[in-house]
């Protein structure tokens, strides 16, 4: 018999109530390890009872009963688990259908408590080191985490997305996702403040990275109440397929590179010229490229002063590809800080440094030159749009996280599922574990 007291207590603590009650309590031996003790919970409903069926209000009789069994947060140091018999009901079309139990859903071993923990630890650590700490094997926590992102999901709204952007991640080699993201809304006042209205997230993750994916985000985009007409912009890198896909399906949508994709791919160049510099087997040049990727490729105001004296002494080396190189890449960050606005000027000097990229006697730079030439509009476009790739770059700081912290996902849609997750803002109740 448990003590009324301490029955009243448990049922608070555990959302039972009635029909339902604690029928027993009681620390046993673990079937696991009969050294260890955990604690055992009974739940019953009381006889004659009856219970709904999802929505409906009308209440059924209970046709018969299964055992089942969730993994509920720890009393004290002390596993815990729930056991009850679950009622069934027989439906007026006669099928039999297993109710509802108010501490857990159905198909979970775990109570709804112990689920908002797991995906608590979820968000900051890998699933692995959550299923050993807890003590679960790590497919089971995938499936709570596929089940919460997949519920998530059906409650987005993308009425009030106005610009995208779009970029791909390579995983596990040759393998691809496309992630579509929406930009943050931004309000000014009558005073000239800029006020964020709404975060950037995470829209559509799909696998590969053709213009295929671009026509699956549309279809999610208007079933998500999107309105594609009222999207302005949209900012994607310099692969065309991407860009004449979201041309074709978002036909306001002033198509942007913006400067990040532009710069990253010149510093590509850049390294690419330093890297055919320092093996080309010419003793003086190796010697001089040895060990200065970064200090290339980072920003002067970045370097230590150790590596700015460095610097200072190579770009006295007028015989590197390099240098030259170099110098080319801080012309385009030049240009990018000098101009602000979309206009005759911006396009001339913009016309004159293309010029200058494409007849340079560096071959890397050529192709970079060429780039530029193709792509012109597109990054003209930026000085009017001002919208960026920014926050595509911060969510790939992001997805560069979560593929390291798993160490490998075991099936791309585990990977898809945990970028939903981290990046998404869905509306997943978390557990506080204080």
């Amino acid at each position: 018999m448990i003590d009324p007291y301490f029955q009243q207590m448990f049922s608070l603590a555990l959302g039972i109530k009635e029909p339902w009650f604690i029928e027993s309590m009681a620390l046993v031996p673990s079937t696991r390890n009969p050294n260890i003790l955990e604690m055992r919970i009974e739940v019953d409903f009381t006889e004659g009872s009856r219970f709904r069926y999802g929505d409906s209000e009308e209440l059924y009789h209970v046709h018969d009963t299964r055992v089942r069994t969730w993994r509920h947060l720890n009393i004290f140091q002390y596993r815990c688990y729930i056991t009850a018999r679950v009622p069934r009901i027989l439906l007026p079309d006669g099928k039999v259908k297993t109710v509802d139990v108010p501490w857990g859903r159905a198909g979970s071993g775990f109570t709804l408590m112990m689920e908002g923990v797991i995906l608590s630890l979820v968000k900051h650590m890998p699933v692995a080191t959550v299923a050993k700490e807890i003590g679960e094997h790590d497919t089971r926590i995938w499936r709570v985490l596929e089940h919460h992102v997949e519920e998530a999901l059906k409650l987005q709204d993308f009425s009030d997305v106005t610009g995208l952007g779009v970029d791909e991640y390579s995983h596990k080699g040759h393998k691809y996702i496309t992630v579509f993201v929406s930009h943050p809304e931004i309000e000014v006042d009558s005073e000239g403040r800029r006020r964020q209205v709404s975060k950037p997230r995470v829209l559509f993750v799909t696998e590969g990275k053709d213009k295929e994916n671009v026509e699956r985000f549309l279809a999610r985009f208007k079933e998500k109440k999107g309105k594609p007409e009222n999207v302005n912009v949209a900012t994607s890198d310099m692969i065309h397929g991407f860009r004449n896909a979201m041309k074709e399906n978002f036909p306001n949508a002033v198509t942007t590179v913006d400067k990040f994709h532009v710069v990253s791919n010149c510093e590509v160049a850049l390294d690419n010229v330093r890297r055919r510099e320092a093996a080309c087997g010419e003793k003086r040049k190796s010697n001089a490229l040895s060990k200065s990727k970064y200090i290339w490729l980072k920003n002067s105001e970045n370097l230590t002063e150790k590596q700015r004296k460095r610097l200072d002494e190579l770009l006295q080396m007028e015989y590197l590809d390099t240098v030259k190189a170099y110098d080319m890449r801080l012309r385009l960050q030049d240009f990018y800080s000098s101009h602000s606005e979309y206009d005759e000027g911006t396009c001339s000097d913009f016309e004159a440094m293309v010029l200058d990229f494409c007849n340079s006697s560096i071959r890397e730079m050529q192709k970079f030159g060429e780039m530029l030439a193709r792509n012109a509009v597109e990054i003209l476009n930026y000085f009017e749009t001002k919208r960026t790739n920014a926050i595509l770059e911060g969510f790939n700081s992001k997805i560069s996280i979560i593929k390291n912290r798993a160490r490998g996902f075991k099936n791309m849609k585990n990977f898809m599922d945990m970028i939903y997750f981290c990046c998404g803002e869905l509306d997943i109740c978390f557990q506080s574990i204080m």
